[in-house]
């Protein structure tokens, strides 16, 4: 399939009762701009602290010897790690609701749910047994990538090329619970792994398709996203489908 193809299967998905299927996505998105507004509180409190203690360091490199170093370390690294800690946290719990979302888009995009629910729906993962599964898998695979991020170029590199790999891993999971076939997280992650094998390109150039709506939303603090991020993710479903079926 094309990635035209693929963007008509997701919007034929999302069609009927589209608004319903959009609120399925409000809370990973709303905790997404809490996140990204929360960091930048972060890096003012900061400045504001430093700016207190009478620490400046926009003035004169000559300047930088007289800097009380031990003092802004002190006020510094609190506040790093808090700010470092909470973001984790969030990311984690934006995840599950994320991953929420896109089971139920699997089911939609399969024609398995019709009836949407939104308080049972938004909140299935908190009911069933995959809520710390999700955790698991989010944890191993954000700690990894956190890693490979103090590795200047090969560490990037190596990030790019297990992002792409592992894409697939939320849907791959849905699965195997629904099959009964789950055998923890590095199973999960090496299917992932496997499907996207010649696969990787073709994924990451049909990202690059929706490169605009994702400046739009970076532009106006994530807002245009409310509608535009269940098309997004309804072809990532699309993609996925296609790839099992092999009409990729």
């Amino acid at each position: 399939m094309t990635s035209s193809e693929l963007k008509q299967a997701a919007r034929y998905a999302l069609k009927d009762n589209f608004f319903q299927k959009m609120l399925l996505m409000i809370v990973p998105l709303l905790l997404a701009i809490f996140s990204s507004r929360a960091t930048n509180s972060s890096s003012i409190t900061l400045q504001h602290q430093l700016n207190d203690a009478n620490i400046d360091f926009s003035g004169n490199p000559d300047t930088f010897s007289n800097i009380d170093w031990g003092l802004v370390l002190s006020i510094a690294i609190p506040i790093i790690v808090f700010a470092i800690v909470t973001s984790f946290l969030v990311m984690i719990i934006i995840t599950v609701f994320k991953t929420a979302s896109m089971f139920n888009y699997l089911e939609i995009f399969r024609g398995e749910k019709e009836e949407i629910n939104l308080s049972s729906d938004i909140l299935r993962t908190f009911k069933d047994n995959s809520f710390w599964k999700i955790v698991s898998l989010t944890v191993v695979t954000q700690l990894i990538m956190y890693l490979l991020l103090f590795i200047p170029i090969v560490g990037w590199a190596i990030a790019i090329y297990l992002g792409l790999s592992w894409s697939q891993a939320t849907y791959v999971l849905y699965d195997k619970l629904q099959n009964n076939n789950y055998k923890g997280v590095w199973d999960i992650l090496n299917t992932s792994s496997q499907m996207m094998t010649g696969y990787k390109f073709k994924y990451f150039v049909f990202n690059l398709t929706f490169i605009g709506w994702y400046i739009l939303g970076a532009l106006f603090f994530g807002l245009p996203q409310i509608w535009t991020m269940p098309y997004t993710e309804m072809s990532m479903v699309a993609f996925y489908e296609a790839r099992i079926e092999e009409r990729l």
